[in-house]
């Protein structure tokens, strides 16, 4: 591998290690509550108090939507990089594991749809760069054309329309959603296997797409040489600055019109918006001070940790998956689904956070890849190498 594919490939390990220590933290409330908690706070709280409303709002703004965006562009960019869990054999077991993690355990994964859309982009990269760039932005940009049609056909809907009129969830639905998760692993499935039906038919006809223009741009920036700091610094520092500065506002003021307005139909298609922009905005911003970061050696422990989670991505999304719904949903009597308001989240996160980073490091110790990734390798060549050192 030249000087140049390492470089670029410690970016997008780096990357890839810190988004999914943001995905740890801003896929918890889809864990701990019904579908749209996550986004709407009286579903998560009757009555938040003003920490509770402190601990929704960060998240709203630093890591809703954002991390499940980088995921799929370093997908896209580890693709480019040839890494083995994008290999033709194991983008089909992918897409299998994915099924069997939304269908049996959560419903808001994105496995699946990242590896549907991985088998159509790998043969894209065959294409003229200019056709890729025109193909990516049309993608992206008609997805954001639905999300915007989605909160436009929302803002005629009166204002006197409730939440339970909107999402067909009131209270006695909450309810018993609730005692199904928390009655255990068994009893939530139907409920589970509905939602993740229902989120898979949203993924592939609304937003696949955008899934697929993400993930060009993820090979793209590989051809850019973006991830590998070569970027001149000017550039870089400026296009943080512009998109952080804009994206950050346009999440926070879209939780803040979330807070503020009762949840109606208006208010609630203006965030919306707001929010799928800002996201995006603030996703570039992010990977734009990640590329600064390593360029210039800042906190090097920390991004040796962070390469170190890179490696075992996948691993480390799945035992995510498979480690929260035991917590949230898996023991009778025990489970904590709907029992944790915001502020408990946000202090459970970063219990998780550290308890990840030490298992991480076994892995790394101990181990030559991470289970899921040898597990998937093994399975495409039907022949598996030694997991322990």
């Amino acid at each position: 591998m030249s000087q140049a594919s390492e470089s670029d490939e410690a970016g997008v390990l780096i990357m890839l290690g810190l988004t999914v220590f943001g995905l740890l933290c801003a896929n918890l409330p889809g864990y701990a509550h019904v579908w749209a908690a996550a986004d709407l706070l009286p579903l998560q709280a009757a009555d938040p108090g003003p920490a509770d409303q402190l601990a929704w709002w960060f998240g709203q703004t630093f890591a809703s939507w954002v991390f499940n965006i980088l995921l799929v562009v370093l997908f896209g960019s580890s693709l480019a990089l040839g890494a083995e869990v994008g290999e033709r054999g194991t983008l089909g077991w992918m897409c299998l594991l994915g099924l069997v993690a939304a269908y049996l355990f959560w419903h808001g994964e994105l496995i699946t749809v990242m590896a549907l859309a991985g088998m159509i982009a790998r043969p894209m990269q065959a294409l003229q760069p200019a056709t890729r760039w025109m193909t990516l932005g049309a993608l992206i940009g008609g997805t954001f054309l639905i999300l915007l049609a989605g909160a436009g056909i929302l803002a005629l809907l009166p204002d006197t329309m409730g939440l339970a009129d909107l999402l067909g969830l009131d209270a006695a639905r909450i309810l018993a959603v609730e005692a199904s998760h928390q009655s255990g692993f068994l009893a939530r499935l139907p409920d589970n296997m509905a939602t993740a039906l229902q989120f898979h038919l949203v993924e592939m006809f609304f937003l696949g797409g955008g899934v697929l223009g993400l993930i060009l741009l993820g090979m793209e920036l590989v051809e850019r040489n973006f991830w590998g700091g070569r970027w001149p610094v000017m550039p870089l520092v400026f296009s943080a600055a512009v998109t952080l500065g804009i994206g950050l506002p346009l999440n926070g003021w879209a939780a803040l019109l979330a807070l503020g307005s009762d949840f109606a139909p208006s208010q609630v298609s203006r965030g919306m918006a707001a929010h799928a922009a800002g996201a995006l905005l603030t996703a570039y911003g992010y990977a734009a001070l990640v590329v600064l970061a390593v360029r210039f050696r800042l906190a090097e422990p920390v991004q040796l940790l962070l390469i170190r989670a890179g490696h075992l991505w996948l691993s480390v999304v799945v035992g995510q998956i498979l480690v929260l719904t035991l917590l949230f949903s898996g023991l009778p009597g025990l489970a904590l689904y709907g029992r944790i308001g915001p502020l408990g989240l946000f202090a459970l996160g970063l219990g998780l956070c550290v308890l990840q980073s030490g298992l991480i490091w076994l892995c790394d110790r101990y181990l030559r890849a991470g289970p899921v990734e040898w597990l998937l390798e093994g399975l495409a060549h039907r022949r598996f190498a030694p997991l322990r050192r």
